[in-house]
């Protein structure tokens, strides 16, 4: 019996997983000038945004690589397939900090630094991204387009946000609309950081198409303001332990920085690693992958410098 499909959320979840526990994955490239197809088996290493791979520059795989910057790559078993068309960056293994080095030994099991023959890494940046398990899954199997994560299909990034203002003399509703939102290694909220000074990694906001233009300022080295709407915190909490520590006395949410509020808004001071077209990159951002973005504003300066 075939089971009912996942949704795009789990679906994620689930590829996210085997992204970071798998370490094989058939690895798929193209000669430039015949077109002819080559298959091989390689071992990965994923930092939660990209895959890295290694394998001798004079290999047919290698070759490809270096001439198309193209590839395909297979992970899972084909009743349950993760498959990833990307782009591929080649790197020396002078290149590679020893940090990622040391990381991608102990993930594949073998260190290309040490091998005699002249090996290349590359970086393997997603741009198309599908898991499916049975026939039932297939019309929805893209989870990323692009380069970009598709929205989870149980909640939609660009639907109004309602804030109910109407309990009080002469109250009225208001509606806030997210700019964009947050594309994050972090996906598992108990998990995360709870500030972005503990241990946060870079995340990318990625704008609205429409709105662009309003980000055509941004410069590396900023620092501003990035206000969320926490999508996953409890609107219904109005006392907690601070920190989530039980022997900590109860304290009202106006007083904690806790996720779960009447209005969940995050307020993230983060510095702006890299700008794209359609998105930047900040440092440090708790927040987890797919939260709501409001807005972004400059951080105050002195009052000369305003």
């Amino acid at each position: 019996m075939i089971p009912p499909p996942r949704t795009r959320r789990q679906r994620r979840q689930d590829a996210l997983h085997r992204l970071e526990h798998d370490t094989d994955a058939w690895v798929a490239t193209a000669d430039d000038v015949t077109g002819g197809p080559y298959l091989v088996p390689l071992s990965f290493l994923w930092d939660g945004a990209t895959l890295l791979i290694a394998t001798p520059a004079a290999s047919r795989t290698g070759r490809n690589l270096q001439a198309t910057g193209q590839v395909r790559l297979g992970i899972g078993a084909t009743r349950d397939v993760v498959v990833i068309d990307a782009t591929a960056q080649a790197l020396t293994v002078a290149e590679i900090t020893e940090e990622v080095g040391d990381a991608f030994a102990a993930r594949t099991g073998f260190d290309p630094r040490e091998l005699t023959a002249t090996y290349r890494y590359f970086r393997v940046r997603p741009q198309r991204v599908q898991a499916w398990r049975e026939v039932n899954e297939l019309d929805d199997r893209d989870l990323m387009r692009d380069g970009r994560w598709l929205p989870p299909d149980d909640e939609d990034r660009h639907t109004a946000t309602q804030v109910d203002a109407t309990q009080r003399p002469g109250g009225a509703s208001y509606e806030l609309r997210p700019i964009g939102w947050v594309e994050s290694p972090l996906t598992d909220r108990d998990a995360a950081p709870k500030q972005g000074d503990e241990g946060a990694p870079a995340a990318r906001i990625v704008f609205r198409p429409e709105l662009r233009e309003a980000a055509a300022n941004l410069r590396v080295g900023d620092e501003v303001l990035v206000i969320t709407w926490l999508h996953q915190g409890r609107r219904d909490v109005l006392s907690v332990h601070p920190r989530g520590d039980q022997s900590r006395p109860l304290q009202g949410v106006f007083t904690t920085r806790s996720p779960d509020r009447p209005n969940p808004i995050g307020l993230h001071p983060v510095t702006i690693a890299a700008v794209e077209d359609h998105a930047i990159t900040v440092h440090p951002l708790e927040a987890i992958d797919q939260t709501p973005v409001l807005d972004v504003k400059p951080a105050l300066r002195i009052p000369g410098e305003r």
